[in-house]
């Protein structure tokens, strides 16, 4: 009986991977046709070539995604620029005043830079905490490392500027 139906599966396969092919060639054929975009290739919104996202979970499963807590210290009255990657020359894509807590969830290779997830909202934190006011989404564990993808921002800091307060 196994004999038998082999050859039917074989036959039903073929099949199946023809008519996925004249797909594929159809969807290939018009993006060539497509003038201002060739390729069919469509761009990420709000991607930046440059931009190195700050990853979480690199204590594994067991631990929270971002291990540590830190606050923003040092500046001498000014703010902290937040950069899209962990280097002196990329963009700057937002700042961060004096005190603001923010959680440390990732290094540069060099440990100058820190990879940081921080609540735009909590300016601040007035009470002397030692936590954001904010989960962010990082307090608890995630099954494997991933970039960060919010509800709050991220970025890249000096970590000069940051002590550790927790973690």
């Amino acid at each position: 009986m196994m004999k038998s139906l082999t050859p039917a599966l074989l036959i039903c396969f073929a099949i199946s991977a023809c008519s996925e092919t004249t797909q594929v060639s159809d969807d290939l054929e018009d993006s060539q046709t497509n003038i201002a975009n060739p390729t069919g290739r469509t761009e990420r919104l709000g991607s930046n070539p440059g931009e190195r996202m700050v990853r979480i979970g690199e204590g594994g499963p067991r631990f929270d995604a971002c291990q540590a807590v830190g606050r923003v210290t040092g500046l001498r009255g000014g703010q902290l620029d937040v950069r899209i990657s962990p280097f002196d020359s990329a963009k700057q894509k937002d700042a961060i005043a004096e005190g603001q807590s923010v959680f440390i969830c990732t290094r540069s290779h060099d440990q100058q830079w820190l990879g940081i997830v921080y609540d735009k909202a909590d300016a601040a934190n007035e009470e002397g905490g030692n936590e954001p006011s904010a989960d962010c989404g990082v307090s608890s564990p995630v099954r494997s490392k991933r970039n960060y993808d919010g509800p709050c921002a991220s970025g890249w800091v000096e970590s000069t500027f940051v002590k550790l307060v927790a973690g």
